[in-house]
C-alpha cells in the first residue's frame, strides 16, 4: 500500500499556512509571477510597459487605502489581463486570501476558467506550485491551493452573489450583467458586502467598457466636475463615485508641453490622428507606445505642471476609479477607430439602425453612447409642416416597390388596419395608403355589410388576400400602368376569441391557405420580441404540437419572425428626424389627417432603458404599420440591395417586372424572392428504452 502523504509534502503545505504576505506591489508581483498565454499559444511574461496605464490600477487593488477599484475602458486596453488575472497571481503568491471571479454567465465562467485561470496556473511554474495537489480540489469552477485559499470563478446568482464572504470579489465585463441579481440588488452593491468582513484588505473590483446610453441628452460638464462622466448607469455610475481619474497625455511639442486627455474629443476622423487641444498639432501615431509610458493618471480635483507634479486635492473617497478611452488603447490603432467609426457611421446612415455605432463608441472608442434621437424633439406638428402635396393611392417617383402591413385590432374595434409604403433607392420611403378593414361587403362591393371579427372568424383573413395582397396602385406618370404589393407583413398578436381561439391561430391557418394558392412567398408573420433582445428580426418555425394546452395551432410548419421592437422603432424615428430627402427619409403626405400624424408621434423612448412605450391609451397604429415595414425591408434583404444592379422587383418603373399595364391585358409578374418553404430538420435524440 502507497503512502498518502510524505513528510516532506505535510513541512511544505504547512509552510504555505504559516507563510507572511510577500509585501510588494501588485504589480511587481504580476510582472515576476505571471505568463500570459495567447490565442495562438504564445506564452510571454507580462509587461507592465506593454499596457502602462494598468499599473496603478492594479497597485490600487493591492494597496489598503481602497476598497474598490473601478476601471472603465475600451476593447483591447490588456484591463482584464491585468486587474483580474494579474491580481490573482498577487494574491496567490504574495497574500493568499479567499476570492471570487464573476463572469457575465456560467458558459463564459466556465470558459474563462479554463481560457484563462487553468492557461496561465499551468505556463507560470511559480503559481501552479501554489496549486492544492488533491485533484478533488480543483475543478473548473473552483480553485484550492497549498495555503488553504480558494477562488471560485461563478457567475451572477443569488447563491453566489449573498452568500459566502471572500477577501476579494473580481467583476469582470460589469456592463453586461444587468442591475438585479434574482432580486437582491446590483452586482457591486452585492460583492461589496462579501469583502466587508475583511476590512481594509478586503478588495472588490468592477472593470468593463461601457455599454449603456446617455440619460440626460442636455447634460453639459459642471465646470467644477470636469472628469465626471455623463449622466448614465452601469459601470461609470461607479465611476462617478469613485476619485475620477483620467488619463493623460503630455504634448510631444516642445513649444507646447502642456497635459492632455487622449479621448474620442481630440481626435480627427479625417486624419485618423490625435491632436493636442491646446496647440492643435497632430500627433504620429508611432509617438502612442512613449507617451502611453510617460501617461499619467489624475484625479478630479487635480492637475499636473509642465514639469509632471501632481497638485490639488483628490475627491476623498475609498474608491478608485478610472476612465480611459480607445485613443489610447495598446492594441487598438488609429487607424481602425477611425475606419470602424466611418462604417458604423455608413451603416446607420443606410438602415437606421444605431446598433452598430452604439457598439463601436462603447466597445471600441470607450464612451456612453449619446442616441442620436435624443438630439431632435420630435412632434406631430413638426412633421405635419414638412407633408408633401401628394396623390393619395398614387406611386410617386422614386419608388422600386410597395410593401403592406397590417396591424389587428380587437376589443369593441375589430377590424385590420392596413398601411401601404413605397421603397426607393437607400430605403428612401414614402407613405401611399391607410384604410381600415372593418367589414366585408363582397368582392364587388354590393352585398350587405358585414362585421370581420380576426380572432373567431377565418374567412375574415382571406379579406387580406383579396384586398390587400392582390392590391396594385397606379404610377404618378400617368402611363395608367400600376404596381402591386411585393409583399405584406401582418402582426399575429391580438385577443382570443370565445372559443380559444387566437388571431395567431387564424394567422397560421390563412398562411396555410397562401401556401395551396402559391402565394406564401409574399406573406409573413410577424410579432414583437422581447424587449432585451439584440437581433432586429429573428425567424423561427413555432411547434406547440406536445403542449395541450395550447390552440395557437402552431405545428412547425409556418414561419413567424420576432421582432425587435424597440431597436426598430429607433431605425423608424431616425427616418422621421431626417430632414433632407435622400436616404433613409421619410415623405409624409398631406392627404393624411393630424390624427395620424399623432399616432406616428404618440410613443416615447425612455433614454434610460431604450425602450418605448405609450404614456397613455391613445391610438399609435401609424408608429407600429412603419415598424413592421421595417422589420418588412430587413428580410426581403432591402437594406442590402445593390442600387447600381438592384434586383429586378426593385428596379425602375420601365425595367420593372412587376409594372404591369391593365388595359393591355397584361398581368403582374410573381416576385423573384422567395422564402423558404419549409422548417429547418431538427435531428431527434433517440430515448433508449429502460429495461423491465
Amino acid at each position: 500500500m502507497g503512502s498518502t502523504a510524505s513528510a516532506s509534502a505535510i513541512r511544505r503545505d504547512v509552510a504555505e499556512l504559516i507563510r507572511p504576505p510577500r509585501r510588494i506591489r501588485a504589480s511587481q508581483a504580476a510582472a515576476e509571477r505571471m505568463k500570459v498565454v495567447g490565442g495562438d499559444g504564445t506564452v510571454r511574461d507580462w509587461s507592465p510597459e506593454a499596457t502602462p496605464y494598468m499599473v496603478e490600477p492594479l497597485d490600487c487593488m493591492g494597496s489598503r487605502r481602497y476598497d474598490a477599484v473601478i476601471f472603465v475602458g475600451p476593447a483591447r486596453t490588456g484591463k482584464t489581463n491585468a486587474l483580474v488575472d494579474g491580481f490573482v497571481a498577487y494574491k496567490i503568491d504574495c497574500d493568499p486570501g479567499d476570492g471570487l471571479i464573476v463572469q457575465i454567465s456560467e458558459d463564459k465562467a466556465r470558459e474563462f476558467s479554463k481560457k484563462r485561470i487553468d492557461r496561465m496556473l499551468q505556463h507560470s511554474p511559480a503559481l501552479s506550485a501554489r496549486l492544492s495537489p488533491r485533484g478533488h480540489d480543483n475543478n473548473v469552477h473552483d480553485k484550492t491551493f497549498r495555503a488553504g485559499n480558494y477562488l471560485g470563478i461563478k457567475w451572477p446568482s443569488k447563491n453566489v452573489m449573498a452568500s459566502s464572504d471572500y477577501q476579494f470579489v473580481l467583476l469582470t465585463d460589469y456592463e453586461r450583467m444587468g442591475d438585479d441579481i434574482d432580486g437582491e440588488g446590483d452586482p457591486f452593491t452585492l460583492a461589496s458586502k462579501r469583502t466587508q468582513t475583511f476590512g481594509s484588505t478586503g478588495m472588490t473590483l468592477a472593470e468593463s467598457s461601457p455599454g449603456r446610453e446617455i440619460t440626460d441628452a442636455d447634460w453639459e460638464q459642471p465646470a467644477d466636475a470636469p472628469h465626471m462622466a455623463p449622466p448614465t448607469t452601469g459601470i461609470l455610475d461607479r465611476y462617478n463615485q469613485g476619485d475620477r481619474r483620467l488619463l493623460y497625455w503630455q504634448c510631444p511639442e516642445a513649444v507646447c508641453r502642456r497635459w492632455f486627455t487622449p479621448t474620442m474629443d481630440h481626435f480627427s476622423q479625417a486624419s485618423a490622428r490625435l491632436f493636442c487641444p491646446h496647440c492643435a498639432s497632430e500627433i504620429n501615431p508611432k509617438a502612442k507606445r512613449d507617451l502611453n509610458l510617460a501617461g499619467r493618471w489624475v484625479p478630479e480635483g487635480c492637475e499636473l505642471t509642465l514639469d509632471g507634479e501632481l497638485v490639488g486635492t483628490p475627491r476623498q473617497t475609498r474608491i478608485a476609479s478610472f476612465w480611459m478611452e480607445g485613443p489610447a488603447a495598446a492594441f487598438q490603432s488609429w487607424a481602425s477607430l477611425a475606419e470602424k467609426l466611418a462604417r458604423a457611421e455608413e451603416s446607420y446612415q443606410q438602415t437606421g439602425s444605431q446598433d452598430t455605432l452604439k457598439s463601436i463608441i462603447n466597445t471600441d472608442w470607450g464612451r456612453p453612447y449619446l442616441h442620436r434621437r435624443s438630439e431632435v424633439q420630435r412632434s406631430s406638428q413638426q412633421l405635419m409642416d414638412r407633408a408633401e402635396e401628394t396623390e393619395r393611392r398614387t406611386v410617386p417617383h422614386g419608388v422600386r416597390f410597395l410593401t403592406a402591413t397590417v396591424d389587428v385590432q380587437g376589443g369593441k374595434h375589430r377590424r385590420f388596419v392596413v398601411q401601404i409604403h413605397g421603397t426607393g433607392v437607400n430605403r428612401e420611403k414614402w407613405v401611399i395608403d391607410r384604410f381600415n378593414i372593418k367589414e366585408d361587403r363582397g368582392p364587388e362591393n354590393d352585398q350587405p355589410p358585414r362585421q370581420v371579427s380576426p380572432a373567431t372568424q377565418p374567412e375574415d383573413w382571406d379579406l387580406l388576400t383579396r384586398d390587400v395582397l392582390r392590391r396594385s396602385y397606379r404610377l404618378a406618370d400617368g402611363s395608367g400602368r400600376r404596381m402591386p404589393i411585393l409583399a405584406v407583413a401582418v402582426d399575429t398578436g391580438g385577443e382570443k376569441g370565445d372559443d380559444g381561439e387566437s388571431v395567431t391561430s387564424q394567422a397560421y391557418d390563412w398562411f396555410r391557405r397562401l401556401r395551396k394558392d402559391g402565394l406564401q412567398s409574399r406573406a409573413y408573420l410577424v410579432k414583437g420580441g422581447s424587449s432585451k433582445t439584440t437581433n432586429r428580426v429573428s425567424k423561427s418555425w413555432p411547434d406547440n404540437t406536445g403542449r395541450k394546452s395550447r390552440k395557437s395551432r402552431a405545428r412547425g410548419d409556418v414561419p413567424l419572425y420576432s421582432l425587435g421592437t424597440d431597436l426598430l422603432k429607433d431605425a423608424v424615428a431616425a427616418m422621421m428626424d431626417r430632414d433632407n430627402p435622400g436616404a433613409g427619409y421619410m415623405h409624409v403626405p398631406r392627404w393624411l389627417g393630424r390624427w395620424w400624424y399623432d399616432e406616428l408621434t404618440y410613443e416615447v423612448r425612455d433614454p434610460a432603458t431604450g425602450k418605448w412605450s405609450r404614456p397613455g391609451k391613445r391610438p399609435n397604429e401609424a408608429f407600429d404599420l412603419l415598424v413592421y415595414d421595417s422589420a418588412l425591408g430587413i428580410i426581403l434583404g432591402a437594406e442590402k440591395i445593390d442600387w447600381a444592379a438592384p434586383p429586378a422587383w426593385a428596379g425602375e418603373w420601365d425595367d420593372n417586372p412587376l409594372v404591369f399595364d391593365p388595359h393591355a391585358d397584361q398581368h403582374p409578374a410573381e416576385p423573384a424572392y422567395k422564402q423558404r418553404e419549409q422548417a429547418p430538420k431538427t435531428r431527434r435524440r433517440k430515448v433508449a428504452k429502460p429495461r423491465i
